[in-house]
């Protein structure tokens, strides 16, 4: 069972104060050692907490109830041995992040079998949004940007947890890699993103947490329940007049392998109700749909890591806002 409390915990309200002291020794092993010895050192710092964090682990038996039910054929069970693997998973996914973050990756360690949908694009001069979820690694989308110099991505973040992680590996991005660090979509910021777009850049947001401040959230099936999804990608996307793909990244077999899909080639969000809440109910729909399929592909690769299924209805009448990376 959840703690009495879940369902109304927003995940940016889940503390990481406690794991800084952590992430830094981590990185600094790794600085200084390398991978084989920050693996020796990485269970440790999982299994202390696996067993301290009541509501992750939770939180993951959750998701691997709602999988192992929605996917039988997956054989998964929601055990605390599972959840344990999951945390390992998530420990692995630090590793990478911290690769990719010291420039220890080349694009010949990515399998990018779709990126000349990327490449027409800026052969045409257009940009468009990219939309990707906490499954997998996204800090692999720096191999996008390095494969060829004039790639340049924009990815949309909350300000709290981006500089928390960018601090620790001492990283502030490239020339290619723009961190743009917003809560709430201004008028100013519009433009600078419409810009960007014009300009045949592209714009990386994720659409599987709900926004930090406001309530603009519509309600779509997920593994079997219905869980809360941010309008704010879909708004964004009909504003800037760009086409939508989905974007995500994960290892197989030792590779790293990004899948790029078309979403939508044109989004428009009609003004009124009920057309409006219809149409983002279908995006939102088709989104966790395609996150569905990649959890089925790697399913101890999702980490959100707080009650996913137990918030309450939203309005909407917040704010656009950027989600956590």
């Amino acid at each position: 069972m959840k703690p009495a409390n879940a369902a109304a915990r927003h995940w940016a309200a889940v503390e990481e104060n406690s794991l800084l002291w952590g992430i830094r020794a981590l990185v600094w092993v790794y600085r200084v050692f390398g991978r084989w010895v920050f693996r020796l050192f990485l269970r440790p710092v999982v299994s202390y907490y696996f067993v301290a964090g009541h509501l992750a682990r939770e939180s993951s038996r959750e998701y691997l109830r709602h999988l192992a039910g929605f996917y039988p054929e997956l054989g998964l069970g929601s055990g605390l041995w599972q959840s344990y693997r999951h945390f390992l998973s998530f420990g692995e996914t630090l590793l990478d992040k911290i690769v990719v973050w010291t420039g220890n990756i080349t694009p010949e360690q990515v399998d990018f079998p779709n990126r000349q949908l990327l490449l027409d694009l800026i052969d045409q001069k257009r940009g468009a949004m990219l939309l990707s979820g906490h499954i997998g690694n996204l800090e692999i989308c720096q191999a996008i940007a390095t494969m060829r110099g004039h790639i340049h991505l924009n990815i949309l973040v909350h300000t709290k947890h981006a500089e928390k992680f960018n601090r620790l590996l001492g990283s502030r991005g490239s020339a290619t890699i723009q961190l743009i660090q917003v809560t709430e979509l201004s008028p100013a910021i519009a433009i600078s993103l419409q810009e960007k777009i014009e300009r045949g850049e592209f714009l990386v947001m994720v659409g599987d947490r709900v926004p930090v401040q406001g309530s603009r959230t519509m309600s779509a099936s997920f593994l079997g329940e219905d869980a809360e999804f941010p309008q704010g990608p879909y708004l964004l996307a009909s504003l800037l007049r760009c086409p939508v793909f989905t974007l995500f990244c994960f290892p197989v077999d030792g590779r790293f392998k990004i899948h790029l899909e078309p979403f939508a080639a044109n989004i428009r969000i009609p003004r009124g109700d009920p057309q409006r809440s219809q149409a983002l109910a279908a995006l939102a729909r088709q989104y966790a749909e395609r996150l569905e399929g990649y959890c089925r592909i790697a399913p101890l690769q999702w980490f959100n890591f707080y009650p996913y299924w137990g918030r309450p209805a939203a309005n909407d009448k917040a704010p656009i806002a950027a989600e956590d990376k």
